[in-house]
């Protein structure tokens, strides 16, 4: 039962589920399907963006700055925090660089990331959130976000959703590093800032 939950825990890690959600919003969104260059270098800054921190977060851990992979260590989170954070401020600036044209809605999910990260690096000082539970529930709040901006038409699957919030909880629990208030909050904290900022089209 372990093994499948560390399987479960690594195929939907935060840092890669960004290009998850990407790359099924390419495939159901025909807006995004007749933009294949844009995609194509959005998915190339969110591919750095997963690479380089777990890169860095390798680094600490063999060092022995990070007690484990999993950051479960609150005391800990703080500088694995700033640095995916400061990866993803390198993905933002490469994305409105003079000359790029990105849309509001894919400027958007990288807003949404980095201002969802750094609540949950604010609300870390009380309270451990699952940073799985918040990407998939900031993935959720993408797609269903583009569905209502796009008129997608997929309300029948959006449930499926929270089937697989559940299933990423329940991995994360089995593990033993959540409590089911840390990914309750993770994912409403990942679902309602994607949603608020998608939806709006506000960017800074």
């Amino acid at each position: 039962m372990r093994a499948l939950a560390v399987l479960v825990s690594y195929v939907f890690h935060p840092l890669w589920t960004p290009l998850i959600v990407l790359g099924l919003l390419w495939t159901v969104d025909p807006w995004l399907r007749m933009q294949p260059a844009v995609m194509t270098y959005v998915a190339s800054v969110m591919l750095i963006n997963a690479v380089a921190p777990a890169v860095s977060l390798y680094a600490l851990h063999r060092r022995g700055v990070l007690g484990d992979l999993e950051v479960s260590d609150r005391s800990e989170r703080t500088l694995p925090f700033l640095i995916v954070l400061f990866y993803q401020a390198l993905g933002w600036f490469a994305l409105t660089r003079p000359g790029v044209y990105l849309p509001r809605e894919l400027l958007g999910l990288v807003v949404a990331m980095m201002a969802a990260l750094v609540l949950a690096l604010l609300l870390n000082r009380h309270i451990k959130l699952s940073m799985h539970l918040m990407a998939n529930g900031g993935g959720f709040g993408a797609i269903w976000a583009f569905n209502q901006l796009h008129g997608l038409g997929l309300e029948a699957w959006l449930p499926m959703g929270f089937l697989l919030a559940g299933i990423v909880g329940w991995s994360r629990m089995v593990m033993g590093v959540h409590t089911p208030r840390e990914l309750a909050l993770g994912f409403l904290v990942g679902f309602a800032m994607m949603r608020a900022v998608v939806e709006s089209g506000w960017s800074p």
